[in-house]
């Protein structure tokens, strides 16, 4: 028995116990931790993106895709050389043109002491069971331990989250950073700015903008319903913007065209009353197959109807208004998942086009794109 007790002694001690891990819940390390997004203060206890003032002001659909958490994040510091994410979500983890780590997974990002953008894959470090679990390891700090990255973690695209939790060694710092104050860009758009299709969050052209860019970018997409709606404009207009990016066209391009002339004033009227901010249009940029007329003309009918709007609120007399017409955005067949929603090239492609024309109008921004792997 006391040789038995010997050997354990002796294995524990050429095998010392693993650091055990500590859990902190981001939305319990005070009230403005989720960044993309305004309404921090009315938002507390979850990671919406409307505030609860929108249920019933909004139509239901739109509330509801409101919950969902695209392009949401939580930022961190920590030194640790293993991070892990415990998360709950609300629906089903994934679609049929869209996996599951882009409906339902995250995306980490870390920003070293030199300012160098990092990626960290989880590789098969993931499981998406009823707690869906993301572990990122052998993380190196390669410009020294002790200083540690900054951290972005970016939220799923197509799914709401219900509790979350971020993990390291308890000996290492975790320290949650608080949303930035400087002015964002609001995206008010479709499917294709919520996130579909990419194939992680980070792969939305929303956030691809967010890191090179290094503005808070908002993401009011919502799939299926970006129908240029007044209340939704409304929601807007609370939202002290550096500039506003209204990208609708792809849900009103077939029988709904009738809608956009009208609607697109009144919205851009709702935005002035408060705001001189900024406006940037982006036009419907692909064909849902160039083997298809009826689809070009679809879309082209959408594009001469946002033009024509366009046009009279120049007339009118609206200043700060610019224009991203689809052929400078350069969208090619390989752009596309099934004729509706951009893959990760798309996105690629979207973010480029968008970050270029935010230079023309804000010459002071810059934007990264190349990153450091090992």
């Amino acid at each position: 028995m006391k040789k038995n007790l010997l050997l354990i002694m002796c294995v524990c001690c050429l095998f010392p116990v693993a650091a055990q891990t500590k859990w902190m819940n981001p939305l319990e390390q005070g009230d403005n931790m989720v960044h993309n997004r305004w309404w921090n203060s009315e938002l507390k206890e979850s990671y919406h993106r409307l505030p609860p003032r929108a249920e019933g002001t909004v139509r239901d659909v739109v509330w509801s895709l409101s919950k969902q958490a695209a392009g949401l994040s939580v930022r961190f510091h920590t030194n640790a050389p293993s991070v892990k994410v415990r998360y709950k979500v609300s629906r089903g983890l994934s679609m049929w043109h869209m996996p599951s780590t882009g409906v339902s997974g995250l995306d980490l990002f870390a920003t070293d002491a030199d300012g160098q953008l990092r990626w960290c894959g989880s590789r098969f470090n993931l499981s998406f069971k009823d707690t869906i679990n993301y572990e990122f390891k052998d993380i190196t700090y390669f410009t020294g331990e002790d200083r540690g990255y900054d951290f972005e973690l970016f939220l799923p695209l197509y799914n709401e989250v219900t509790w979350l939790e971020v993990g390291v060694p308890e000996d290492r710092e975790l320290r949650f950073i608080p949303a930035s104050p400087e002015r964002p860009v609001v995206v008010y758009g479709t499917s294709v700015a919520q996130g579909a299709c990419a194939s992680r969050p980070g792969m939305a052209w929303t956030n691809i903008v967010r890191r090179e860019t290094t503005l808070p970018v908002i993401n009011l997409g919502f799939s299926g319903n970006g129908l240029l709606e007044e209340e939704v404009f409304r929601f807007l207009a609370e939202i002290d913007a550096k500039l506003y990016i209204i990208d609708c066209l792809p849900n009103l391009a077939t029988e709904r065209t009738e809608l956009i002339y009208d609607r697109m004033l009144r919205g851009i009227a709702i935005l002035r009353e408060k705001r001189d901010t900024p406006i940037l249009f982006l036009e419907h940029c692909y064909s849902n197959g160039t083997a298809s007329q009826q689809a070009i003309d679809w879309y082209m009918g959408s594009n001469l109807e946002q033009r024509r709007a366009y046009q009279t609120l120049l007339e009118q007399g609206y200043k700060n208004l610019y224009y991203l017409p689809f052929d400078e955005m350069d969208f090619t067949i390989d752009f596309m998942v099934e004729g509706c929603h951009p893959n990760d090239l798309g996105m690629r492609q979207y973010a480029t086009s968008v970050e270029k024309k935010m230079r023309e109008i804000f010459p002071e921004i810059t934007t990264k794109g190349n990153y450091i792997i090992h």
